[in-house]
């Protein structure tokens, strides 16, 4: 259409250059003003003829340029140009075919990483789904979607797919502000390990569901069997501590040794079982506290006169250090005596010489409760397992000294009960030091 109009513009300009040259030579007849008009003819043409050609080898290029990007815009990567014999234009042409080139690489790669990401959530046996700012379904795997009972999900809040409380509340969690949040679920008779991945960049939250039920049930399994032999022995052992304690009037020394070894063990059975029941207790679900205001300075004050005896047996000073003002805390006050018991009960008797000393102070919003020994410390590799059931350090002096290998698992539990941290520290030949945190107002 182009080329068209051209050549009729062409043919009018040297139809004008013609009229004008008869009209001149008609008039005029000279043949100096001959040699003008034939001049001026011969150069019209020419501009027009070299107009044609610029126009030509331009507006093709670009015509099929733009061309090429509306295929390109649609999604064709396998277009290209072929680029002008020289100048800009060739330069223009080669480029894009370079970048329809980098460009079907990048998307052909991200095609692949797709197809990969696609096939990795598809083999989780966890259930998956990932979910957008407005609480918008955007991703879900097999796994997510039976375990919702539905198969087109994408799109739907999450809320109207698990309608549980818990649920709801553990993406809200992370949404307003936790990086990570992780909780157990129970849905549709089922328990499952449930965790929420904030991803700030995206704005999106990262749900994953693992269905915890047979682990959980066998965990219950095992509390119940402990529970139940627990109280099952403790009848029995109550009598033959009961009778033993009775013979020891009438028996002779000779068979003495024997009767105190019956009773010795019968006492550790006795504490064993009562730990046992304890932290079993202390491990079911929403265990109870007692809360109320108590003195921990008042309670520090009763429960170390309780290892005078122990301690002057062994020459040990015992020493109460209070600093600050005393904060009543919001606590309970029987399971708060338990952990004095049981850090203190451990000093002393892991304790040779030197001193045991409770220590209680309030820093930075928390009482700060510090159990330290001049024992004989503990190696850095046993101390993140300290806090294990029945995890002992020295087994030969726990079972001579009657340790249960349950106190210091009673005392983290009862410190995390009220919302507390509890650590240790310790350096072979130099001691140990158990500091305990609970925030004040929070409990």
């Amino acid at each position: 259409m182009k080329r068209y109009i051209l050549l009729r513009l062409l043919a009018l300009q040297l139809a004008i250059v013609i009229v004008l040259l008869v009209a001149g030579l008609a008039a005029r007849g000279t043949r100096h003003n001959t040699i003008l008009w034939v001049t001026a003819a011969v150069v019209t043409v020419a501009t027009g003829a070299v107009s044609y050609l610029v126009a030509r080898s331009t507006v093709r290029p670009l015509r099929d340029l733009t061309a090429a990007f509306r295929r390109l815009s649609a999604g064709d990567f396998d277009v290209r140009v072929l680029p002008a014999k020289r100048g800009r234009l060739r330069e223009l042409g080669d480029d894009f075919n370079q970048m329809v080139f980098r460009t079907k690489t990048l998307v052909d790669e991200l095609r692949q990483q797709r197809e990969a990401l696609d096939a990795i959530v598809a083999s989780i046996q966890e259930g998956l789904a990932v979910v957008d700012g407005q609480g918008r379904i955007v991703l879900a795997n097999a796994s997510f979607r039976r375990l919702a009972g539905e198969s087109k999900i994408e799109g739907r809040y999450y809320w109207e797919i698990i309608r549980e409380p818990d649920f709801v509340e553990l993406v809200r969690s992370v949404t307003a502000g936790a990086p990570l949040a992780t909780r157990q679920i129970e849905i549709a008779d089922r328990i499952y390990a449930c965790s929420a991945n904030y991803l700030a960049t995206a704005q999106q939250v990262v749900l994953t569901l693992h269905d915890d039920t047979e682990v959980a049930r066998a965990a219950q399994m095992k509390k119940d069997f402990v529970q139940n032999v627990s109280h099952e022995l403790r009848t029995p052992l109550t009598a033959i501590k009961g009778f033993a304690e009775t013979m020891e009037a009438t028996i002779d020394n000779g068979s003495r040794p024997y009767l105190e070894t019956i009773i010795r063990n019968t006492d550790r059975l006795v504490s064993l079982v009562q730990d046992l029941l304890t932290l079993s207790e202390l491990e079911e679900r929403g265990a109870g506290l007692q809360l109320e205001d108590v003195d921990l300075r008042a309670i520090a004050a009763q429960m170390l006169p309780l290892f005078d005896k122990a301690a002057k047996d062994k020459g040990l000073e015992l020493k109460l250090s209070l600093s600050g003002d005393g904060v009543p805390l919001r606590a309970d006050r029987f399971k708060l005596e338990q952990v004095f018991i049981n850090l203190l009960d451990n000093a002393v008797k892991y304790t040779d010489k030197g001193e045991v000393e409770l220590a209680i102070s309030r820093e930075d919003g928390k009482i700060v409760i510090e159990v330290r020994d001049t024992g004989p410390g503990i190696a850095a590799e046993h101390l993140p397992r300290l806090f294990e059931r029945f995890y002992v350090v020295d087994k030969g002096r726990s079972r001579r000294l009657g340790g249960t290998g349950l106190g210091l698992s009673i005392v983290k539990h009862i410190v995390l009960l009220h919302s507390g941290d509890i650590s240790v520290r310790s350096t072979p030949g130099a001691g140990t030091a158990f500091t305990i945190s609970l925030p004040i107002g929070t409990t």
